[in-house]
């Protein structure tokens, strides 16, 4: 009861009204019906095939679709909903036993974690300790501050404090292909109602050959230990599909301002301008940054007219999905990567009813539609590849690379393996404590 409830409540037809989270978005907009069809079976049908399903709601993604929740009587309240953020239970690795809003959440060991030898799974992921506190501290410095005096053992830090770390007897750790550069243009495909630059591919293609990746890498970066100019959009070198015929176009400035010029916007004349909406990340390091770096390119490069706007997280997220504010625009942030990716390219690339579309062609909707129904794992692999690189072509995205999401781990922690493709601390059975 517990998984139908949970399952409806993220991704049942009526979701579309109030879903927010990209895969919930998604799933409820292809969903037929989700109902339990015997004492521990809950059977979900779609309208179209979604062969991604099994990692959606599994660990193998940062997706919060397959967390279970215990029932409540409706599917959406938000009186509910905030009454229970504020004592929320689980069976997950940890129990919650304090919070202190925006302070710290206390968590103790969940002995009865289900993956365990007991229950004949082949390792034990519970965690090698009985309790951890999450503090939220906003300010890195703070953070590394804490890690040196022995008060924190993981946190989010970027490169440049490396030396402040490692002085303080700590080290660095990464999650490796832990987030993407997700640059997208919005409502290129709006012609009838407003001309958009952007709606030619060369363009799109322009922008992406405009960017020296490399030169963003290592600058901000300092280098591929954090940033790697591989990939396409959420498709990294662990997602399937990846080949490296799909990393980002090369610095190519000559090739760039031919092809706005033969788009009819030589030096950027008559482009009007180009709005970059980006937000500061929790994640990922120096994303605005980062964005300000890539407006500076375009308007060197290209001679385009650039603005960087940084907003709140939440009200761009719902200006991208649910209105048209952002239409002819790009919105910079960092998202999840994928070990398959067929459920992002479905909703930008294959789904004519999204507002937040990336194209308006009959012929690129089929083909993602029928590329990402494929079941069989072999043929998936090239099906998939195929429609990736066909829409790496078309520029919606511009691509740019992918992060090893930096963590500082302190003195007293022996081991750590964080899971590829994980944004967030993962893997919390590999912690071993000296």
């Amino acid at each position: 009861e517990d998984v139908l409830w949970s399952l409806q409540h993220c991704m049942g037809p009526q979701a579309k009204e109030y879903a927010m989270g990209g895969d919930c978005t998604t799933m409820s907009q292809i969903t037929d019906r989700i109902e339990q069809t015997g004492p521990d079976q809950v059977s979900v049908t779609t309208q179209i095939p979604v062969a991604e399903f099994p990692q959606m709601i599994s660990e193998a993604t940062g997706s919060w679709a397959g967390v279970v929740y215990p029932k409540r009587e409706t599917l959406h309240n938000l009186e509910e909903e905030s009454a229970y953020d504020n004592n929320p239970i689980g069976a997950g690795l940890l129990r919650l036993v304090g919070h202190t809003p925006a302070q710290v959440l206390k968590f103790e060991r969940f002995e009865d974690y289900y993956y365990q030898p007991a229950n004949g799974f082949p390792t034990d992921k519970r965690v090698n300790f009985q309790s951890l506190d999450l503090y939220l501290v906003p300010e890195e410095a703070t953070r590394v501050a804490a890690m040196r005096a022995g008060d924190a053992d993981i946190a989010p830090v970027s490169l440049a404090l490396r030396g402040q770390v490692e002085a303080g007897g700590g080290r660095l750790v990464f999650a490796p292909e832990g987030a993407y550069f997700r640059v997208r243009l919005y409502g290129c495909w709006n012609l009838p109602e407003l001309p958009r630059p952007c709606d030619d591919k060369r363009v799109r293609q322009a922008l992406g050959y405009a960017l020296d990746k490399e030169l963003i890498r290592d600058r901000l970066y300092g280098g591929p230990e954090v940033m790697q100019v591989k990939g396409w959009t959420a498709v990294t070198p662990s997602t399937i599909g990846y080949s490296p015929e799909l990393d980002p176009f090369p610095f190519d400035p000559d090739k760039a301002r031919q092809l706005l010029a033969d788009a009819g916007y030589p030096n950027g004349e008559g482009f009007g301008k180009l709005v970059i909406n980006t937000w500061p990340s929790t994640t990922s390091p120096l994303m605005v940054e980062s964005a300000q770096l890539a407006a500076e390119m375009w308007k060197r490069e290209l001679g385009l007219d650039t603005v960087v706007r940084v907003g709140d997280e939440a009200s761009l997220k719902e200006a991208s999905s649910l209105t048209k504010e952002l239409h002819g625009q790009i919105l910079w942030r960092d998202n999840e990567t994928r070990i398959d990716a067929a459920d992002i390219i479905r909703s930008g690339y294959g789904s004519p009813e999204e507002i937040d579309k990336a194209h308006n062609d009959p012929e690129l909707f089929e083909m993602v539609r029928q590329d990402t129904a494929v079941f069989d794992p072999e043929e998936r692999e090239a099906a998939l590849n195929s429609a990736f690189l066909r829409l790496r072509e078309e520029g919606y995205d511009i691509n740019v690379g992918y992060l090893n999401i930096p963590f500082a781990v302190g003195p007293r922690i022996e081991t750590w393996e964080p899971y590829p493709l994980a944004f967030y601390p993962s893997a919390l059975h590999t912690i071993t404590l000296k």
